[in-house]
């Protein structure tokens, strides 16, 4: 199995404070936590410490930063054949504040100029394709090389170019929105106590990527998706949240994992949203991916084995193929009526005699993790 994984990088810089810094005052710390980031590159690391056979396809800037990130990669058992050195550029930088008190995050992105890779030549065999969509034109290359692997979107409003993000929304099969940007992109609010919210959000997305295979993370509420025409909330493992940072990223990387394995839907989902609450209990994005034996513990002392289903990823069909050169610019049930189908030849088949426990379809909010 070997997973590609392409788009940001970023060296991070969490200062953990006990509460939200005042302004004209003086804080003396004594803790800082420094890192690679950026949403595929967390997913390629978290691929690479699972033992994963994973390559990143990404870019960083000519200075120490850049180096730190290449060299962590490495360490974690990614491949950067893929990885380009720019050398007028340096490479972006964030600052994360990370409020004790409240778990809340403050980010402040540090980026001069935006640059993206100039070659996307690959020379592999992936199994499945992961991207944030910050790449556009190396993701499209990936989708046009390898046509039926099964592709993973990663919607958030952090990592990626929005306009990029939807533009890939037509040919990936599997898209994990946060719940900021699948808001945005429907242009709803949602009550996270009222179900008939959730129920119209999903729908509202599932209208816009109708042959996507779509799931939406909620945060401490847990994640929305659908299986065999039913919408549904899988609430979230329950834990002592102290920082959210890269969670979102954990759970992309842990559902990409499961997919690879061959588990079907749900048990990606489980497995994601185990992997995404454990990584809550510490500080940090990387520092934070938790250990898969842990992760395979926690799902099997509450669902029970988790074996390989297959030995291979099921081939996707039906897929829009991307233009080779395209701008940008040219659980619980909810009760759903008239709910498309998921596209079940982009997807693994769900195990229907393993449902997720179906209680109050309403999110229970001291429920912590998520994305």
């Amino acid at each position: 199995m070997q997973a590609l994984c392409i788009g940001k990088t970023t060296y991070n810089i969490t200062v953990p404070v006990d509460e939200y810094p005042v302004e004209n005052m003086k804080y003396i710390l004594q803790e800082k936590l420094e890192g690679s980031g950026g949403a595929a590159s967390n997913v390629a690391y978290l691929l690479g410490k699972w033992n994963m056979e994973t390559y990143f396809a990404g870019t960083v800037g000519y200075d120490e930063n850049g180096s730190a990130i290449k060299k962590e990669l490495e360490s974690g058992g990614v491949h950067t054949n893929f990885m380009e050195v720019n050398y007028e550029k340096k490479t972006t930088t964030t600052f994360i504040l990370a409020n004790k008190k409240t778990t809340s995050r403050t980010q402040i992105v540090i980026e001069p100029e935006v640059f993206h890779l100039k070659k996307y030549e690959y020379d592999i065999s992936p199994t499945v394709i992961y991207s944030d969509g910050f790449e556009y034109s190396a993701t499209v290359a990936a989708y046009n090389k390898y046509p039926g692997i099964p592709t993973i979107l990663g919607a958030g409003i952090n990592e990626s170019d929005e306009k990029e993000v939807q533009a890939l929304m037509k040919y990936a099969h599997y898209i994990i929105f946060s719940l900021e940007f699948a808001c945005k992109m429907t242009k709803m609010t949602v009550d996270m106590n009222n179900p008939q919210h959730l129920l119209n959000l999903y729908k509202e997305v599932k209208a816009k990527c109708p042959n996507s295979v779509n799931i939406i993370t909620l945060h401490q509420y847990g994640v929305l998706y659908s299986v065999n025409n039913e919408i549904k909330v899988m609430p979230t493992l329950e834990v002592k949240e102290v920082d959210r940072t890269g969670a979102g990223d954990v759970f992309d990387g842990a559902f990409t994992y499961g997919l690879g394995k061959g588990y079907d839907l749900e048990k990606c989902i489980r497995l994601a949203n185990i992997a995404a609450a454990l990584s809550t209990v510490k500080y940090g994005a990387k520092q934070s991916i938790p250990i898969l034996s842990d992760v395979i513990h926690e799902y099997e002392q509450k669902f029970g084995s988790l074996e390989v289903v297959t030995n291979e990823v099921p081939a996707a069909e039906n897929q829009n193929t991307p233009p080779t050169n395209e701008s940008t610019e040219n659980s619980q049930n909810i009760p759903s009526t008239n709910e498309p189908t998921e596209n079940q030849a982009s997807t693994p088949s769900v195990n229907p005699a393993n449902p997720e426990p179906v209680n109050n379809p309403q999110p229970t909010p001291n429920e912590t993790a998520g994305k």
